[in-house]
């Protein structure tokens, strides 16, 4: 029952309408939803606009004097070419802020929106559409991918047991695919806002992989994923391959195994007819293997992948976005042997896993068992004319470290994630001299940091020192010394005035006193320590110390993702505001300090992310206007990975409309590497280092851990504190105010409710309990509480001024007026409505008992009912109130026994030890009702004479004053005085039929 009534509650709280025309991207809902997690203002509304592309964007371009029509329409289409760069990279930022927000029955098509490729001129808000004509075909390929992933991640997961969750069918999702001629013609792009064409092959691509990262892409059947596969485009492939490898993750199911395989050449026999098979593909496929057989150590698959790794180009189509194929391949290799490194692998001692993976990152001679496997297959292959293979593109004799070493880097830090392996750390060390410097890439120093620190996790920081600590000293004294030389420089300039000469001295200063007062050398024209340092590269430095901190932070942010920790958060936040600097400021320092922009860029984008993972789901208002402040550039210097990092970021810190966090098990940390590979995309269409469809992987690290508690009176959700205690005793008790998220800082053990407003409530957290576990993926914790009477929620009564107890001592208005202040319950309001007011009392005068009128006696009751948490008690005292009544209408036997049998209980002993504030009826009104029915008999004129008469011939001969009643009456006269009845021969007791006593 528990379980019905919270599903029903969420459904009703967050009930939503799917409109296709006012809120396709579930943004607008998404300000309802989290209306009571950030209440104080409108962060959410900022963020949402901050990642729409459905509507026009806001185009203002200045029309300097001189200019001509023709070029004005130059000048806005090339504002608004940059404009839109940015919208087609918010779908990924979309996607995280909307994930599983979707409540709401599935009884038509997702909606998915357009993008808008227009802008808004004001101050007529005239729409300009872009235009494409010289634009590339694949221009909104890979943006409409994005868009139609974000618009599935709305539904929620499968294992939810949510209305919309087991909707998901089959069915609805075949009735979802395109109609047949827009799939197999789909349109490229889209140029204008009003062509609404529906979903597009590439869109539905993103849907199916969104499908399957949620679980519900298993529903199709065999036959549909091979159409599917047959007749869908490059995107639409990759959605399903990847939809379905998520849908199967650690399972090594043999049939999506196989699926999977069919798409990698070097899986194939080579008796097999070369298949021309997309690079993306290949690398979707080899990244759905690492999914699929996760933690499993499958030596075939290991063996494979590591192979595949150090392989050279075999054909001129291996050599399309190799790097991303390398990468995949390492990725891969890491996921099949997650924390496995070491002596827990078990059976892939052979392989020398670690001693290849080394020699992929430092370089080296090639294993000639591979130098000839390599060989053999090229002289078994044959190309599509039947001769052998050979690739005339790239020709390598050695290991190519450009290639393999971030798949090898990446790979090593996955297998020994956690371990603390010191031994495995030193292989990926920065080297500490400028000669071994200038042999290794900057980029490729940004991933050993990361490596070392997933290995080392538990001596990552969260400070300043410890991102020092990473860069060598010879790269921090060089690049310091950036500085300083600029520093001299403007002081050799600014600096003369304040120069104090001997006057005394006669003749003119030597060259060393030259020297040492300027700070330059005369004869050369270099500063003192430019001189001494004029042979390192300073261009080299720059771009190895940027690389090394964005590394840092990446590293930083991947060990407190989803903890909101402080410490994290401001030396994140520090970082971002010297890249900042750097790209928006002119300081001579920073600009002498400055990398390439391109570089920049990357280096800033990684790090923005960094700080979006440690405060996923908070919300943090100074990191939204830190990420507002950034995303705002969008000159022909922002890229579009630079769009969608920003996007992203802003998506990370509403997670799920604020209901999300990120986990950190070795798993989470994968999926997280995999999808914020710092290396983005330059244009739409790039894959050629990281495949865009793997950004989408962050959702299986997505952990929903929203505390929402319920009142059980108005089943609505509200506002209270609550404490929040963990398994483990480091971390301290959380005190919060609910709907809340809960950081992923511990495990969750119980949660207290600390309010004096409501009645207290415990609620242990059993791990082991799939249906009520916090700490389950995809769950939200429901809480329902009862409200104590006399006070109001903390919505209609924030500092507790309108609670009962605070106004006990205003006695001028009326009994109703007062219940309306601080109670909106119906029931409360109608008994005070109708037996506290006098002018609804003219008939009801036999309820009195003591009062002098009924509505003091009502006031009275309704009072102590509701300062002594028992407001159901007001229907036991009516009910004896009409029971008194009848007994003095109508000697009603049944009602005296009734009085009788309440009074008799609370004279016992047992009643007695009670507390008075826990009896459910007061002992003043007991006392009143007994001498109501006390005086009532004496004034209805029952004599001793007559009821003794009565109990020994069974007849009376009093003349009582109602000699209707005689019997009756004085039945209920011994039964109410505890006189035995007269109709017992043996001492057993005679029930009379009450009915044939009646007149």
């Amino acid at each position: 029952e528990g379980n019905e009534l919270e599903k029903s509650e969420r459904s009703k709280s967050r009930e939503a309408t799917l409109d296709d025309n006012n809120d396709c991207d579930g943004l607008s809902l998404l300000e309802s939803f989290s209306s009571m997690l950030f209440p104080h203002d409108t962060r959410v509304r900022d963020a949402s606009l901050m990642v729409r592309s459905s509507k026009p964007v806001f185009l203002r371009v200045d029309r300097p004097p001189e200019v001509s029509d023709h070029e004005y329409e130059k000048l806005k289409q090339a504002n608004l070419l940059l404009l839109c760069n940015r919208s087609l990279a918010l779908s990924v930022g979309r996607g995280m802020m909307t994930v599983g927000t979707l409540h709401s029955s599935l009884a038509e098509r997702l909606p998915i929106p357009e993008i808008c490729l227009a802008g808004r001129v004001p101050p007529t808000n005239t729409i300009v559409a872009l235009d494409t004509t010289s634009a590339p075909a694949e221009m909104t390929t890979w943006p409409e991918f994005h868009n139609g992933v974000a618009s599935g991640l709305r539904i929620g997961v499968e294992n939810d047991e949510s209305k919309e969750s087991a909707q998901i069918t089959r069915t609805w999702i075949l009735y979802n695919k395109p109609s047949a001629s827009n799939y197999q013609s789909a349109p490229q792009n889209r140029t204008t806002q009003t062509n609404k064409s529906g979903n597009t092959q590439h869109a539905h691509g993103g849907f199916l992989m969104a499908l399957g990262l949620r679980g519900h892409l298993s529903k199709l059947a065999i036959t549909d994923i091979f159409d599917y596969l047959t007749t869908g485009s490059v995107t639409t492939i990759v959605g399903v391959l990847l939809g379905m490898a998520a849908n199967k993750r650690s399972t090594c199911d043999p049939a999506t195994s196989k699926m999977l395989c069919l798409h990698v050449p070097s899986l194939l026999p080579l008796t097999f007819s070369q298949m021309e098979t997309s690079s993306v593909i290949q690398s979707a496929a080899i990244a759905g293997i690492g999914i699929l057989y996760q933690g499993s150590s499958h030596r075939l698959m290991t063996e494979f992948l590591l192979t595949e790794i150090g392989k050279r180009p075999t054909n001129d189509l291996s050599t399309q976005d190799r790097e991303s194929y390398k990468l995949s391949c390492g990725l891969a290799l890491g996921m099949v042997n997650l924390r496995k490194g070491g002596s827990s692998n078990a059976g892939l001692a052979d392989l020398c896993i670690e001693e290849r993976l080394h020699g992929y990152i430092v370089g080296g001679k090639e294993d000639e068992m591979q130098m000839r496997k390599e060989a053999n297959e090229r002289a078994s292959s044959t190309g599509l004319n039947g001769d052998a293979e050979y690739c005339s593109r790239i020709a390598e004799y050695s290991l190519n470290t450009d290639v393999t070493a971030p798949a090898a880097t990446l790979a090593l830090g996955l297998m020994y994630m956690k371990t603390g392996d010191k031994n495995i750390a030193s292989r990926m060390d920065i080297p500490d001299t400028n000669f071994l410097l200038d042999y290794v890439r900057p980029d490729l120093l940004l991933l050993r940091v990361v490596a070392r620190s997933l290995i080392l996790w538990d001596d990552v920081l969260a400070n300043d020192e410890w991102i020092e600590a990473q860069l060598p000293s010879v790269v921090k004294d060089n690049y310091n010394l950036l500085g300083q030389s600029v520093g001299l420089n403007c002081a050799s300039l600014t600096g003369i005035a304040p120069m104090q000469v001997d006057v005394n001295r006669s003749g003119a200063m030597d060259l060393d006193e030259r020297k040492t007062a300027f700070g330059v050398d005369l004869e050369t024209g270099h500063s003192n320590r430019e001189t001494a340092d004029r042979n390192v590269d300073k261009q080299a430095i720059r771009q190895i110390h940027a690389h090394l901190v964005a590394g840092a932070c990446f590293s930083l942010g991947l060990r407190y993702a989803g903890t909101g920790n402080e410490k994290a958060s401001r030396t994140l936040t520090k970082r971002i505001q010297v890249f900042q600097s750097m790209r928006d400021g002119n300081d001579p320092i920073m600009v002498a300090r400055k990398p390439e922009k391109l570089l920049l860029e990357m280096c800033l984008s990684c790090t923005v992310i960094s700080l979006a993972l440690v405060m996923a789901g908070t919300g943090d208002i100074d990191a939204l206007r830190l990420f507002r402040e950034l995303r705002w550039k969008h000159n022909s210097d922002t890229r579009f990975g630079g769009h969608m990092a920003f996007g992203a970021a802003i998506g990370l810190l509403f997670l799920g409309g604020g209901s999300c966090t990120i986990g950190r098990e070795p798993e989470d940390i994968a999926a997280l590497l995999m999808a914020f590979f710092p290396r983005y995309p330059i244009i739409t269409s790039d894959n050629q280092y990281h495949l865009q469809a793997l950004r989408h992987f962050y959702v299986l690290a997505v952990k929903r851990r929203e505390i929402e508690v319920i009142d059980v009176d108005s089943r609505e959700p509200i506002y209270i504190p609550i404490e929040v205690n963990f398994v483990d005793d480091q971390h301290p008790p959380l005190s919060l105010t609910a709907p809340c998220l809960v950081r992923n800082v511990g495990t969750v053990s119980q949660i207290k409710v600390s309010s004096e407003r409501y009645f207290p409530l415990t609620k242990i957290i059993q791990a082991e309990d799939s249906s009520t576990s916090l700490n389950t993926f995809g769950r939200n914790f429901t809480v329902f509480v009862k409200k104590k009477s006399g006070f109001l929620s903390y919505v209609q009564d924030p500092h507790s001024i309108r609670s009962l107890l605070a106004q006990t001592g205003t006695s001028k208005i009326s009994a109703l007026e007062l219940i309306k202040s601080f109670t909106e319950d119906s029931r409360v309001l109608a008994f005070a409505q109708y037996f506290c007011n006098t002018r609804q009392q003219s008939h009801m005068h036999d309820l009195v008992l003591h009062k002098a009128t009924l509505a003091e006696m009502c006031t009275d009751i309704l009072y102590e009912c509701l300062v002594n948490e028992k407001p159901e008690a007001v229907a036991i005292y009516l009910s004896m109130m009409q029971s008194v009544a009848s007994i003095k209408k109508h000697a009603a036997l049944r009602q005296t026994w009734d009085i009788w049998m309440i009074l008799s209980y609370y004279a016992s002993e047992h009643a007695q030890m009670c507390d008075a504030e826990k009896r459910l009826v007061s002992l003043s009104f007991l006392d009143s009702v007994r001498e109501s029915i006390d005086r009532h008999f004496f004034a209805a004129g029952v004599e001793w004479t007559d009821v003794l008469q009565y109990s020994m011939k069974g007849t009376c001969s009093g003349q009582l004053r109602n000699p209707h009643f005689s019997v009756k009456l004085i039945h209920a006269f011994c039964v109410w005085f505890g006189i035995k009845s007269p109709f017992s021969d043996d001492g057993a007791q005679v029930l009379i039929d009450e009915s044939a006593l009646s007149p």
